[in-house]
């Protein structure tokens, strides 16, 4: 049984009230996550469920 590739997660401003995550997985394009609104909600994001269930969704993660 192999490990599903690690997925790196990198916050990014936009604009003032605009922010996306990019998320960089090895041989894979870059996906972005958007509709994020300052740097505590992508800390939000990044520390709660939200990223676990972007990750099922992905099918990186059970």
């Amino acid at each position: 049984m192999s490990k599903s590739p690690r997925v790196t997660f990198q916050p990014k401003r936009i604009a003032e009230g605009d922010w996306q995550i990019e998320a960089h997985c090895p041989g894979e394009d870059i996906r972005y996550i958007s509709g994020l609104t300052s740097k505590p909600d992508i800390d939000d994001w990044m520390q709660g469920s939200r990223k676990i269930a972007w990750l099922r969704s992905q099918g990186y993660a059970k």
